[in-house]
């Protein structure tokens, strides 16, 4: 490949990766205005059957797509290429901000101007849920299983609380009686790729495993690899499923961090271009703010290397046979329970966040203007962080 060529439509990339707000029903109207319009770097329907080709896998879905726009144009080297330069703004800014956490902590300077960014956060999380809702919980199907997502992970945490309700959804969504026709597989699957991505996982298990004896230090990082890298390999629906997995696992279930920092994180995110994920860096440096800022900037790479590569072995595994796949009955009635499963994840997280904050009239007031602010759609995700910021200095 030759990079020179090429260096055109990454500077176009990495444009977007500093511009692009508000999640992939935002990003793919500036994906198309951008490579498709203006540019021609892809045809409009390629680019759309790219776009829902990756909201069906697990997975950062814009970031999915981009890459795959990089696969088509230039192969692995490009698409390798096009993966870093769309996530390193949104990784840049995620590692200073726990850089400056943690100086903050540290010299004991004042947090309070984050005061309200907490309750931003949550009200971001219960506009999302709402907002999903009213294009997937459309059956009797999809009612139950968003009530059965809700309570489970609500009443009964665990690490086996997610893939517990992923199967349930997909075996209850396939109860469903419809017209969808008989389909056959046609294709002969290449198996490489997929054998990568479950060999890291493996691997990686194992080796946390073994250096579990030798201290935190030696065990911790691997143990992040693991999380993050399982994360992006179940997470349907984008980031705001990532966050209730997130928290489950490194508030509660492994106590790496604070509810307060993992909501600070959250409303910062919100103000941020590029992908959604990018949340799992600041979480994966946050974690390991006791052992050191040379250890907060591991976890950060770790994070970023763990939670974008499995969607991007997975695209590059299944794109191939994309309109096979989009045929099959039993996957089109799998992902609509995965989706209504994942609004109930989401459902949860806003609920038990909400639980571990002051229910005062301020707070309150927060959320419900947040919810608010966020169903005018000329209003900004980066303009509520900024208020939000400023009522904090200001009371």
């Amino acid at each position: 490949m030759k990079l020179r060529r090429h260096f055109p439509f990454l500077l176009d990339v990495f444009k977007l990766a500093c511009t692009a707000f508000g999640g992939p029903q935002a990003h793919i109207t500036m994906m198309l205005n951008q490579f498709a319009y203006k540019k021609h770097y892809i045809s409009e329907q390629d680019l759309l059957e790219l776009f829902a080709f990756c909201g069906i896998l697990p997975g950062p879905t814009s970031t999915q797509t981009i890459t795959a726009i990089g696969f088509k144009r230039g192969r692995l080297p490009l698409a390798i290429l096009t993966l870093i330069v769309w996530i390193l703004p949104a990784a840049l800014v995620m590692t200073a901000l726990v850089v400056a956490m943690t100086l903050f902590v540290r010299t004991n300077l004042s947090l309070g101007f984050l005061k309200f960014i907490q309750p931003m956060a949550i009200g971001f999380i219960s506009f999302s849920a709402w907002r999903m809702s009213k294009s997937v919980i459309t059956t009797g199907n999809s009612i139950i299983i968003l009530a059965l997502a809700t309570l489970t992970s609500l009443f009964a945490p665990s690490v086996w609380t997610f893939p517990s309700i992923i199967i349930a959804s997909v075996i209850i969504a396939n109860f469903r009686h419809d017209d969808l026709p008989p389909y056959k597989f046609k294709f002969k699957l290449k198996w490489g790729n997929l054998v990568v991505f479950l060999g890291i996982f493996v691997v990686m298990a194992v080796l946390g495993g073994l250096l579990r004896p030798y201290g935190d230090k030696a065990f911790r990082p691997f143990v992040l690899f693991e999380n993050f890298y399982r994360f992006g390999a179940l997470v349907f629906v984008g980031g705001n499923l990532l966050i209730p997995l997130m928290y489950q696992q490194f508030v509660v279930h492994l106590p790496y961090i604070t509810a307060q920092e993992f909501l600070t994180g959250v409303g910062f995110q919100q103000a941020l271009p590029g992908p959604v994920f990018s949340i799992a860096i600041y979480t994966g440096g946050m974690t390991m703010k006791l052992l050191g800022l040379k250890y907060q900037l591991l976890g950060c790479l770790i994070a970023a290397i763990a939670i974008f590569t499995p969607g991007t072995l997975l695209m590059l595994f299944l794109y191939p046979f994309w309109d096979h796949l989009r045929n099959y009955p039993f996957i089109k009635r799998a992902l609509a329970g995965i989706n209504a499963a994942s609004i109930g994840m989401v459902l949860t997280t806003a609920i038990v966040l909400f639980k571990g904050i002051d229910a005062g009239y301020m707070n309150l007031s927060v959320i419900l203007l947040t919810f608010i602010l966020l169903s005018f759609e000329k209003i900004t995700p980066p303009v509520i962080v900024a208020l939000a910021l400023f009522a904090g200095w200001l009371l």
